[in-house]
């Protein structure tokens, strides 16, 4: 399992995997924090987030640009939930919003290389409506896509 990505250019990384991922002490004690004050779920405990994104050199490239225009759409928390992938969005390839997940120490995840894109000749994403707010795919439609899992983990939290 990986926690953090090596590259010199995060933002490229970002646009050709449709994720990126950093292992960050910082932010995970700030999960933390904002979970204990019961402000995690909350524009008060985002704008409590940003300044801390921001100090990281790797996320602020990534996450400056959605700044300008901020639009908060869900802050929700999420518990263990394995083999449940979950998608904010069905629309590939879009540009214009961002998912931020800061994760708390020990968290693990699995991210899907690619699924930020429609491979040729293949109909657009179909998912179910989570009980979370998010959207759920069929892990066999995933595979079917040759949508490639990595699984992380965040021993100290992150990004």
């Amino acid at each position: 399992m990986a926690s953090s990505i090596s590259t010199s250019n995060p933002v490229k990384f970002f646009e050709e995997h449709g994720y990126f991922y950093d292992e960050d002490p910082t932010i995970g004690n700030l999960v933390t924090q904002l979970e204990t004050r019961g402000i995690a779920e909350s524009r008060e405990g985002l704008h409590a987030a940003i300044p801390i994104l921001l100090a990281n050199s790797n996320v602020r490239p990534i996450l400056e640009p959605y700044l300008s225009r901020p639009d908060v759409r869900l802050c929700i928390t999420l518990g263990d939930d394995p083999d449940h992938p979950f998608v904010f969005s069905l629309d590939a390839g879009q540009k214009d919003f961002i998912i931020l997940h800061m994760w708390s120490p020990g968290s693990e995840a699995e991210l899907y290389h690619g699924s930020h894109l429609n491979p040729p000749g293949l109909p657009r994403l179909k998912a179910a409506r989570a009980s979370n707010g998010l959207l759920e795919p069929a892990s066999a439609v995933l595979k079917k896509r040759n949508y490639s899992p990595v699984a992380i983990e965040m021993k100290h939290g992150g990004v």
